[in-house]
């Protein structure tokens, strides 16, 4: 099981939309996955559970994202130079073996010319720690907003290299 992770809680995200091409291209190649929107995640179970209040509702959503997965697509904006605290907050808050073992591809967004490649470095030493595998091929996606129109990307050329880093990924 792969689970596709959009790595902010801001409203209308572009990171959004390159999670949906993910998505129709899972469905395309008949692989199963589950979609995981930190968007849905309130901030305030995530701050409860770090501070060692137990939350039902987190222990819930660990089981059916993380422990049930493999494999994880992490779509991550760059905000201010790495990725978002939101983010960060998730991982600190999960044990520590939570992704022991796991397979990790990595995709950045930036409106910028970096695609996020800080803070998919960022997230790369975060899981190498972690004991989880990080994909080789990680997607720097630069200058995002043009790409996109009517809240679908346009741009042949990255639907052919998210198409790319899906088979690679399949197979990892």
């Amino acid at each position: 099981m792969i689970t596709l992770l959009n790595a902010t809680n801001r409203p209308n995200n572009r990171s959004s939309v390159i999670s949906q091409t993910y998505q129709q291209f899972l469905i395309t190649a008949d692989v199963p996955f589950q979609y995981l929107n930190l968007e849905q995640v309130k901030g305030e179970l995530l701050i409860q559970q770090s501070i060692g209040n137990k939350q039902p509702e987190f222990e819930k959503l660990l089981e059916k994202y993380i422990y049930a997965s493999e494999k994880f697509i992490i779509v991550a904006p760059e905000y201010n130079g790495s990725f978002p605290g939101i983010l960060k907050l998730f991982i600190d808050t999960l044990p520590h073996k939570a992704f022991d073992g796991k397979k990790i591809a990595l995709t950045g967004i930036a409106t910028g010319r970096g695609g996020n490649l800080r803070g998919l470095d960022h997230l790369t030493g975060i899981f190498h720690y972690l004991n989880a595998h990080v994909m080789p091929f990680k997607l720097p996606i630069s200058g995002v907003a043009p790409l996109i129109t009517d809240g679908k990307i346009t741009n042949e050329l990255l639907l052919q290299e998210i198409q790319k880093q899906l088979n690679l990924f399949i197979d990892y």
